[in-house]
This record gives structure tokens, C-alpha cells and sequence, in this order.
């Protein structure tokens, strides 16, 4: 496995797969947890969380002065 850094790309589909592959994929998660998941700094996750919730389902809210939280919804 090749050492990640500066130059790494990740693309939205690895983001969109950290919240599918858990067992409660609408569980909130920040953008840290993403980073954490990925193996990427915060702000490489932040921008492709983002990214996807210009393009696609994925919801965010802010839940503190400085804090949001990402999700897929759930639709039924």
C-alpha cells in the first residue's frame, strides 16, 4: 500500500463508501471520522463532503459553533 500524502486523491465514491459500508449508513458523522476513515487530513475530507452535498443526497447541519455533521438520508 502506498504511503498517502499531499498528492492523494480520493474520489467521492471512497467518501460516499465510508457512511454506506457502516451498519447504520444515516448515523451522522463529521468530517474528522471521514478523514479518520480515509487516512486523509480533515480539510481533503471537508472539501469532498462538500462536493457531494452539491451533487448528490448527502445532508449536513451544524450542531455547534464551529461543528456539522454529514448523512446520507433515509428515504422511505
Amino acid at each position: 500500500m502506498s504511503e498517502q500524502g499531499r498528492d492523494t486523491e480520493f474520489t467521492l465514491e471512497e467518501v460516499t463508501a465510508v457512511f454506506e459500508s457502516r451498519d447504520d449508513y444515516a448515523e451522522p458523522l463529521t468530517a474528522s471520522e471521514i478523514a479518520d476513515e480515509l487516512g486523509c487530513s480533515r480539510r481533503t475530507a471537508l472539501n469532498k463532503l462538500h462536493e457531494l452535498e452539491a451533487d448528490t443526497d448527502l445532508t449536513s447541519k451544524k450542531v455547534g459553533g464551529r461543528s456539522r455533521v454529514w448523512w446520507i438520508p433515509v428515504h422511505v
